[in-house]
Parts: C-alpha cells; sequence; structure tokens
C-alpha cells in the first residue's frame, strides 16, 4: 500500500479501532522510511569532519580545533564543558586548545555530537516537548554508558557514541508520524498511538539515519537491536552496558516522557517499549559480570555527573 493509499483509506464514517490506528501509522512510518531520496536530517557538516578526523591514528588537537573554530556554538559548548565541575580544576580553560587537551580527542569528539543533537539537529513540528525528553535522556544514558563500560573489561571507546545516538531513530520517526498528520489534514499531536507505532519502528530508523552519517558499524549495529540483549546466541555486551546504563537513567528520572494526548480508551504509554525493566537490567548486569551492588555505587557516582547535565540543559 502507497503512502496515499495509506491516507486516503482513513477517509469516510467508519470508526477506526485504537489497534486499527496502530496499524495504519505503523504502515505509513514503513513506506515513509522506503521513500525514495528521503531526506534523512544530518548534523552540521563540520560535526561529521570532526567524527572522520578523530578516528585517525594520528589526530591532533591542532586539526580539531581548527575544524571547531569554524561552528562558535559548538565550540563554547565545548569550552563550557572543559570548565564546567565534571572538568574544572584551580585553573580554567581560556582557550579551545587548553580544552582539547584537557578533555581528550575521544571525549570531544564525543561532546561535540552532543552538541549537535542538543542544537536540534531533528525537528518535527507539533513534538518539540517528547523531542527534548529524548534529547535529555539520550545525553545521560550517553554519560553513564561511558562510565558503565570502564567499570568493565570492554572497550569503552564507542560506549558515549552509542549511548547518544541509541534512540535517534526515535527521534526521526517522529517527524515520519508529523509528516502524516500534517498531509491527512489532522491536528499535530502525538496520540499513545503515535508513539507506539514510532517505538515499533524506531530501531530501523536508527539504523537508516546513523548508516547514512556513516558512524562506525559497532555503533549502528547497537542502535538497530538496543532492545535485544542477545544478538545471536550470546548477548551483546554493548548493548548490556546500554541496558543498564538506561535502567539507571530511569531510577534518576532521565526516562522518555512523551508529551501525549490520551483518550478513555488509549493504550497505556507504559507498555511500551522504552521503559526500563529490572529483570532484563539483570541479565545485562550478569553478561557483564557486575552485580546490584556495582549498580548502586554506579548509580550513586553518576549522581553529580547528571546534575551537572541538568545545569547545561537549563542553560541550553
Amino acid at each position: 500500500m502507497t503512502a496515499a493509499q495509506l491516507l486516503s483509506s482513513g477517509s469516510g464514517t467508519c470508526s477506526i479501532t485504537e489497534g486499527a490506528e496502530q496499524k495504519r501509522l505503523t504502515s505509513w512510518l514503513k513506506e515513509f522510511l522506503a521513500t525514495p531520496k528521503l531526506d534523512l536530517p544530518r548534523p552540521p557538516s563540520v560535526v561529521l569532519e570532526i567524527m572522520e578526523a578523530s578516528r585517525k591514528p594520528m589526530a591532533s588537537i591542532e586539526e580539531l580545533a581548527a575544524l571547531l573554530d569554524r561552528e562558535p556554538l559548538l565550540s563554547g559548548r565545548v569550552l563550557r564543558l572543559a570548565n564546567s565541575a565534571l572538568y574544572a580544576s584551580a585553573s580554567p580553560c581560556v582557550t579551545l586548545k587548553q580544552a582539547l587537551a584537557r578533555m581528550g580527542l575521544e571525549l570531544v569528539r564525543d561532546v561535540v555530537m552532543e552538541a549537535a543533537m542538543q542544537m536540534t539537529v531533528i525537528h518535527a513540528d507539533g513534538f518539540n516537548a517528547t523531542l527534548e525528553s529524548i534529547r535529555k535522556h539520550s545525553s545521560a544514558v550517553a554519560w553513564i554508558s561511558r562510565f558503565v563500560a570502564r567499570n568493565t573489561p570492554l572497550e569503552a571507546e564507542n560506549a558515549f557514541m552509542i549511548g547518544l545516538l541509541h534512540d535517534v531513530g526515535l527521534s526521526v520517526s517522529l517527524i515520519g508520524i508529523s509528516e502524516y498528520l500534517k498531509r491527512a489534514g489532522q491536528p499535530l499531536r502525538l496520540t499513545p498511538e503515535a508513539w507506539l507505532a514510532a517505538e515499533t519502528m524506531h530501531e530501523r530508523f536508527s539504523e537508516a539515519v546513523l548508516g547514512s552519517w556513516g558512524l562506525p558499524t559497532t555503533v549502528t549495529l547497537v542502535a538497530q537491536h538496543h532492545h535485544s540483549l542477545m544478538l545471536g546466541s550470546l548477548p551483546h555486551p554493548q548493548v548490556a552496558v546500554l541496558m543498564v546504563a538506561e535502567q539507571i537513567a530511569a531510577d534518576a528520572g532521565w526516562n522518555i516522557v512523551p508529551k501525549v494526548e490520551t483518550t478513555a480508551h488509549s493504550k497505556p504509554v507504559g507498555s511500551g517499549l522504552e521503559r526500563a525493566r529490572m529483570d532484563e537490567t539483570d541479565c545485562a548486569l550478569q553478561a557483564l559480570s557486575l552485580t546490584r551492588r556495582h549498580f548502586h555505587t554506579i548509580s550513586l557516582d553518576m549522581k553529580r555527573v547528571l546534575e551537572t547535565l541538568e545545569g547545561q540543559f537549563r542553560h541550553t
């Protein structure tokens, strides 16, 4: 069925059950994603250049500083973070090169992408409050994922990036929902059925978006399977890190809170995929050889980080 048929089939006087509406929206999102030459969101070109430069064996602070100088908003955010409670010392950073030296190339790469995502790279008419909730959740999960990975023997290089971008498909799914409503002449409001349709499709959207950005395959792989601990016959360690981080974020109040308009017959949003479950977290902890004691220690250690992050969002 084409996108046009999906829209036109909603006309008439017949009432549509809640289940049918969710199915209709999911079908529309599949068609939307398959649209030839679909214009997927992209961060500023300088961000992708920094991603590429940071992967070079001989990447230098001077090279990244020169790239950042082209984007004053990004360089300002990097400087602000370098002087935040996470990194501040007796001598504040006053130049970009000082900030990069303090933070290191890997973290600079991650923070640049985080700043880009906070600069509303993704916009969907009518859903700004929900997109902001997704952005805040993703930033929290990114910082927590980095810390969780460092408490395991795993290579932590991509943990931050995976946490930051794992739900990018959820945001882009909302672009599709917004487009559907505009074409159908309906109010731009997020119903529980629309949110659950976005959840159903968001891993596919993540795969498409991150693939188009040319990010490391590990980042794309985990993003497109991040609700399934088992990939093949074994648990995937990066998915396990992400699941633990999402639970810590949820416990601290950094879970996604979609701004939905409900009716008496709406499905409960709490039944969706984006709610952390402790039984899944226990399996993820076991896969990482971590215990509940480790979990609670990490949660306490992350409190200051999340407080700092909250301050950054207030000043965005």
